[in-house]
């Protein structure tokens, strides 16, 4: 585990991305008061992949879909 203040961490934050990558903890401090911790986060779980198309014939755009909805009108222009 290293700890390095901000101001290094700035200049260098490349540097320790890769020794984060390489499983190090890195220990952020400011005027030698840690601020932040550094390290590598768990794998993501794969997504599904998408299939176009997948859903096909299971939903249907309704004829009405762009109409206007008299409700909002209503309460938009103060009829």
């Amino acid at each position: 585990m290293q700890t390095i203040n901000l101001a290094e961490a700035k200049a260098h934050l490349g540097q320790y991305l890769q020794a984060i990558k390489s499983g190090e903890r890195v220990i952020i401090s400011e005027r030698n008061q840690p601020i932040a911790e550094l390290k590598l986060l768990p794998e993501a779980s794969p997504r599904k992949k998408r299939i176009p198309g997948m859903l096909k014939d299971q939903f249907v755009v309704p004829e009405d879909f762009n109409s206007p909805l008299p409700e909002f009108e209503a309460d938009f222009y103060g009829e």
